[in-house]
């Protein structure tokens, strides 16, 4: 559907601008870093070079920055367009399923768990823009079924861990989207990465857990011994 393809395009949008920043920060190093005559280039690369290297990094800090940098920022595209999808599929229900009590009852007991938890969490500063009323509403519009209803979209995205397999697949499946790691794997785009560019050496799951490993070591460690070069990160 056209709203599913505008949340990919975005992400892949984002994605592109992480490889963008991760070329150019390559080449980068490669003019600061070779060998070539600086004298044969012009007065304007020359001052930009003076300029560039005022500041500049150890390469290998460099380079782990960029990896974390990354590894960071791809988690983020991940997590933001799983939790978007959610937002978008929660807003078609309504109109699949005009009565709530039509909704499975996954659904229905997770928003109604959810509208609970938002009521306790309602002062925190990522529900500052929802409204205890927002909240109840939420609710009581649904088990009234007297007309439409609205399913918060924040009554569904609670989750303490990371979204490796099982965690996205509950996730998903809570807000009615089911056996969702089948149809990732079974997927041309991955199964042609997973096949093609890592050689059948690793399984799409083995490539998220590891893409989550990195990002928490990113986020939570100061001292990364273990990071990508350039060619994996892209």
């Amino acid at each position: 559907m056209v709203i599913f393809q505008e949340l990919l395009r975005q992400a892949e949008n984002n994605i592109s601008t992480v490889r963008s920043v991760i070329k150019t920060n390559e080449n980068i190093r490669k003019v600061i870093f070779s060998s070539t005559n600086i004298q044969q280039k012009s007065t304007d690369c020359e001052q930009l070079l003076d300029l560039i290297q005022k500041d500049i990094p150890k390469p290998i800090d460099w380079r782990i920055y960029d990896h974390c940098a990354a590894v960071i920022k791809l988690y983020a595209i991940y997590e933001n367009f799983v939790e978007d999808l959610i937002r978008d599929w929660l807003s078609l229900l309504p109109e699949i399923y005009p009565n709530y009590s039509d909704l499975d009852n996954r659904i229905r007991k997770t928003h109604q768990t959810g509208v609970g938890r938002l009521l306790i969490d309602q002062n925190k500063k990522r529900y500052e823009h929802l409204s205890i009323k927002d909240i109840v509403n939420s609710l009581h519009s649904g088990i009234d079924n007297a007309g439409s209803y609205e399913l918060s979209p924040d009554a569904f995205l609670f989750h303490e861990q990371n979204l490796r397999r099982d965690t996205l697949d509950k996730l998903l499946a809570d807000a009615g989207i089911n056996e969702t790691w089948l149809w990732i794997e079974k997927h041309t785009a991955i199964r042609n990465f997973v096949e093609n560019i890592k050689g059948s050496q690793n399984t799409a799951e083995g490539e998220l857990n590891e893409l989550i490993v990195y990002r928490n070591d990113a986020a939570h460690t100061t001292s990364i011994d273990n990071f990508l070069g350039f060619s994996d990160l892209l």
